[in-house]
């Protein structure tokens, strides 16, 4: 798995156009019935911003990412009033429990497989309280076929320009190679990194959530039913309740 080291260093100029506060109060709308107050999990954190978002609204907040250099920029864009871990999403178990976990920007299609989407949402089932709520949101295997196969998008920023090539390869993966060329005050040095994202299919995640109750899978940002082309969609589940007695 890549450590993102030089993905970590311009993910957020990178991700501008991601409207997060936005994103936020959608996701907090399905936590309306439950305290403001609550602790809340923010697994595959990346730098931080939904952390942030959700501790500025009350949450006790705790963020979880496997690559140190994201967790750097995290910590120094928080300011100490988040908590962070490095740890593998799909193999944790964490002390303290949690009212809330999010896992945002498609994280989960970061996962080599459906075996290990099974892991990291039966960590997430350990991590949470009765009853408490899972977000989470991927992109479709509309999207990795017809959006972001075999495409190939540019970067020309002021401190670096980037190549980020897709090659669409089999079982709804998709290659992603990155390459970083920054400007070292006279000419350019060239990083390059690779990952894979994979799409699953709508019920094959579902089939993967029988420990939880799913309250809802929505097209982006709406709640709404999925399209045949939703290139996006959010998963609102809840872990059920252990039968005592």
């Amino acid at each position: 798995m890549s450590s993102y080291e030089t993905f970590a260093r311009f993910y957020d100029c990178l991700t501008e156009n991601v409207d997060y506060k936005v994103r936020s109060d959608y996701i907090s709308n399905f936590f309306s019935d439950c305290d403001k107050s609550g602790k809340l999990l923010d697994l595959a954190c990346g730098t931080g911003t939904f952390s942030k978002l959700f501790s500025d609204k009350g949450y006790s907040v705790t963020g979880m990412d496997i690559s140190e250099e994201m967790l750097t920029a995290a910590q120094n864009k928080c300011g100490g009033k988040v908590g962070f871990l490095k740890g593998d999403i799909t193999d944790f178990l964490l002390p303290d429990k949690y009212d809330f976990c999010i896992c945002m920007l498609d994280s989960i299609n970061h996962l080599e497989g459906i075996e290990d989407v099974r892991k990291c949402f039966n960590c997430v089932y350990n991590a949470l309280n009765d009853g408490g709520i899972f977000v989470f949101d991927v992109n479709t295997v509309y999207k990795h076929k017809f959006v972001l196969a075999d495409n190939t998008f540019v970067f020309d920023e002021e401190e670096f320009f980037l190549a980020w090539d897709n090659e669409y390869t089999e079982d709804n993966r998709v290659r992603i190679i990155l390459d970083f060329f920054v400007y070292n005050g006279k000419s350019y040095d060239r990083y390059s990194e690779e990952f894979y994202e994979k799409a699953y299919e709508i019920q094959e995640l579902m089939s993967a959530l029988s420990q939880f109750e799913i309250i809802g899978v929505y097209d982006e940002l709406t709640e709404n039913l999925p399209k045949e082309d939703s290139e996006r969609v959010y998963f609102v589940c809840k872990r059920k309740k252990l039968l005592h007695g």
